[in-house]
């Protein structure tokens, strides 16, 4: 059970996500130990899934005693939504910062989509979590969750539609080319390692001209 029941929304957690924020240069965190406990979980739920993951586990991968991680965490639910929160609303604020650029519809969609895949690369652990993890949450914790996914997916089928009456995109459903891509996209996570054959650049690049050419001749 969570501490404090997400019945609202959001600012149920503001507290507790203030505190976990990730170090990408957004804000100073109160405690390096609590960075490194979300640090922590998010490597043990993705070698080991959530379920899997106790609370001891992760007391142990910080060097804490199991009671002394309470101090700093109320509960591994809290943990999971902070995660997933955190990785979703990043991409939430990059597409909005995108979608508003001056730029053609076609070079708005690829910078999305470079974008989308950039931050599967560059945050494995957190987007895996989020991509296979999500069916743990609690009915109240899905919710804000899928809220926030809503949102982003909206802002997708807004900028193709937006494509689409420029001419630049062809009279295609926007949410199913939003459903389509993405899932081809979000699937990335399972097959993409650092240290493959092919650098992370091109495989983007592939990908990219793959989804704006297709597979057949011209």
């Amino acid at each position: 059970m969570l501490t404090k029941r997400l019945e609202d929304s959001l600012p149920d957690l503001s507290k507790l996500k203030e505190a976990f924020r990730t170090a990408r240069g957004q804000r100073l965190l109160g405690s390096n130990k609590q960075v490194e406990i979300m640090n922590a979980a998010i490597q043990l739920f993705q070698q080991k899934g959530y379920h899997a993951t106790s609370m001891q586990d992760i007391a142990d991968a910080v060097g804490l005693q199991k009671g002394s991680l309470y101090h700093y965490i109320s509960s591994k639910d809290d943990l999971l939504v902070v995660i997933i929160q955190d990785a979703i609303s990043h991409y939430n604020a990059k597409l909005a910062e995108i979608k508003a650029m001056d730029l053609p519809v076609r070079r708005r969609l690829e910078l999305a989509f470079r974008h989308h895949l950039e931050g599967i690369a560059e945050n494995l652990g957190m987007l895996t979590i989020f991509l296979r993890e999500s069916y743990a949450l609690q009915a109240e914790q899905a919710a804000v969750i899928n809220e926030e996914n809503q949102r982003y997916n909206e802002m997708f089928e807004s900028l193709f539609a937006e494509g689409v009456a420029s001419g630049e995109m062809r009279p295609l459903d926007p949410k199913l080319v939003t459903r389509t891509t993405l899932g081809a996209c979000n699937w990335f996570y399972r097959w993409y390692r650092a240290d493959g054959a092919m650098p992370l650049s091109n495989l983007i690049d592939f990908f990219v001209d793959l989804l704006f050419h297709g597979i057949a001749a011209p």
